[in-house]
């Protein structure tokens, strides 16, 4: 009786056992999955969307740096590639908007030491004239004024000094 209950639980045990391994393998390479995933896929497509919105020319993200492994690494290199990236981009804008400037407020001044010289000369020789280069001369200083009223206004932008006028309102 033992023997032949041995011989018909053997492949039922085998079977068992065939199903545990199965289970285990299944749960081991779903965790693998899932690790592989986690640790390599999403910061892989973070560095994708990164290298997309720098290639855009959109610097005013983040890329945040989850772990210290070589990927983690990258994510840093892509951070700090990025930020001197912004920082360059930021001088420029600068540079650009301090030549512009320059330039604008440089006419002005060039019409009114005309102006003025044509004064000195005696070129305004009549009353009329000399009325005509004066109002000239005091529209060109209103000219200055007003820029540099508005390069007083960019540079409490750029300082984040920006003036507030308050007003009630119905």
């Amino acid at each position: 009786f033992t023997t032949v209950a041995m011989t018909a639980f053997a492949p039922k045990a085998v079977n068992d056992i065939q199903e545990l391994y199965l289970i285990i393998v299944f749960c081991t390479a779903s965790a693998l999955i899932f690790w592989i995933y986690r640790t390599v896929s999403l910061p892989l497509a973070k560095l994708q969307a990164a290298a997309r919105n720098i290639k855009e020319g959109n610097l005013d993200f983040e890329i945040k740096n989850e772990t210290n492994d070589e990927i983690g690494q990258l994510c840093q290199d892509f951070e700090e590639m990025r930020l001197r990236l912004k920082k360059a981009a930021y001088e420029k804008e600068n540079k650009e908007l301090i030549s512009n400037i320059s330039h604008d407020l440089k006419t002005p001044i060039t019409a009114i030491k005309g102006y003025v010289e044509g004064i000195m000369d005696g070129v305004a020789d009549t009353p009329e004239k000399m009325d005509r280069y004066i109002k000239t001369i005091y529209n060109k200083a209103n000219e200055m004024d007003l820029l540099i009223n508005e390069l007083t206004f960019y540079s409490k932008i750029d300082t984040n000094r920006i003036p507030y006028n308050f007003t009630t309102i119905s």
